[in-house]
């Protein structure tokens, strides 16, 4: 395109040498305000081609379990729905330092509604400093900014255990992201504010995360990448659900760190994390550890994560079969890179150790609370682009 606008100018140009003999002035200078006109539209189409770009990424998974304990959303039918999605993202540049960014993403479990997941303008400051304001990430753990992306993680699903804990991806409001060196350190510190309305399911219904705040940083030396992050928020139920009015003005808070280690061949990557929410709510504690090892296309990998809710001494026994929880995860699987945009991921998780609770699972309890399965087995099958 841009080799035909380049070119059409000079063949106007050559043209117009044998007219401008026989023309007046008047023609001349409408000749030359066309010609003009010519240019300056193409000017505009390669400049807009330039400040906008868009991107895209698909998931499209399948699973199925040993019994209907609902681990990850899955029971003995198998399930095309639960884990697909299909997202763009659009940045426009309005200056070489100021950027406007959406993501679009469809859920498969959701019926394919479209939901805007980002929306906000960033501003470099040239000083490392970058502003953001807007719809944002909430940036609780390592693969926050890649939540959505299935292709940008390892496992054909990011462990439950931890990731599912927070029922919220991202919020309205601003954060102050700042990179720099600190030796051979590269750091990374984020600051948000703002505020979010989710409806979390029937059983607790619409919820304001009220004054969202906290904090993260993130360092990086050679192959390692160290993370904190804590943040806090208020939680009062602006609808009810099945509970009544569940929570009324709750404090709460979360805290995780996470360590990660990469040198193309050998990838390990854990993560832990506390949570603890005022009244009936679950506390809990978290975490996972995976490894994995390159072989040409192929990462095969295994994980163990941990789920334990800490306060079942404190809660109201007519709470407990809702808000106890406690399982271990173990899983294998393998990523086979098909291209460099490409990816086929496979997976077994073994979830086990409930105790005498669900596991955390709302279908894995009768109709008076008490448990149905004391383990389960999941299959699972991803396949994760990018475009």
């Amino acid at each position: 395109m841009k080799k035909a606008f380049i070119m059409l100018p000079l063949a106007v140009a050559c043209a117009s040498q044998f007219v401008m003999a026989a023309t007046t002035d008047s023609q001349r200078l409408a000749q030359l305000e066309q010609e003009l006109a010519i240019l300056q539209e193409a000017s505009s189409y390669d400049s807009l081609s330039d400040r906008m770009s868009i991107n895209g990424f698909f998931t499209g998974k399948v699973g199925v379990a040993s019994n209907d304990a609902g681990y990850n959303g899955y029971d003995k039918d198998a399930d095309f729905s639960e884990g697909s999605k299909l997202g763009l993202q659009g940045t426009f540049a309005l200056t070489e330092q100021t950027n406007i960014v959406a993501q679009l993403v469809a859920r498969g479990n959701d019926d394919w509604s479209t939901e805007m997941e980002w929306a906000f303008l960033s501003h470099d400051f040239d000083n490392g400093f970058v502003t953001r304001f807007g719809r944002l990430r909430v940036p609780l753990y390592m693969y926050s900014d890649y939540l959505e992306v299935g292709y940008a993680q390892p496992w054909a699903s990011p462990p439950s255990e931890l990731y599912s804990i927070v029922p919220l991806s991202s919020f309205d409001g601003v954060d102050v992201v700042y990179d720099f060196d600190l030796s051979d350190v590269a750091v990374t510190l984020q600051a948000s504010y703002g505020h979010a309305d989710r409806d979390t399911g029937e059983k607790l219904g619409e919820v304001d995360y009220k004054d969202i705040l906290g904090a993260s940083a993130s360092f990086s030396y050679e192959n390692w990448v160290f993370r904190t992050t804590y943040y806090q928020t208020t939680l009062d139920t602006t609808k009810d659900g099945q509970i009544p009015q569940f929570f009324n003005d709750e404090q709460s808070y979360f805290a995780g760190v996470g360590l990660s280690y990469d040198d193309g061949s050998l990838l390990a990557i854990s993560e832990f994390a506390v949570s603890d929410v005022e009244g009936n709510y679950s506390d809990t504690q978290s975490g996972y550890i995976t490894l994995g090892y390159r072989i040409s296309d192929f990462t095969p990998y295994v994980t163990y994560a941990f789920l334990e809710t800490t306060d079942d001494s404190e809660r109201t026994p007519a709470y407990k079969p809702s808000f106890d929880w406690k399982r271990n995860a173990y899983s294998i699987g393998t990523r086979y890179d098909i291209s460099s945009n490409l990816a086929l991921k496979a997976d077994v998780t073994y979830a086990t150790d409930f105790g005498d609770t669900s596991g955390g699972m709302s279908p894995n309890k009768d109709s008076a609370g008490n448990q149905i399965n004391d383990d389960t087995l999941v299959y699972t099958l991803s396949f994760d682009a990018v475009f």
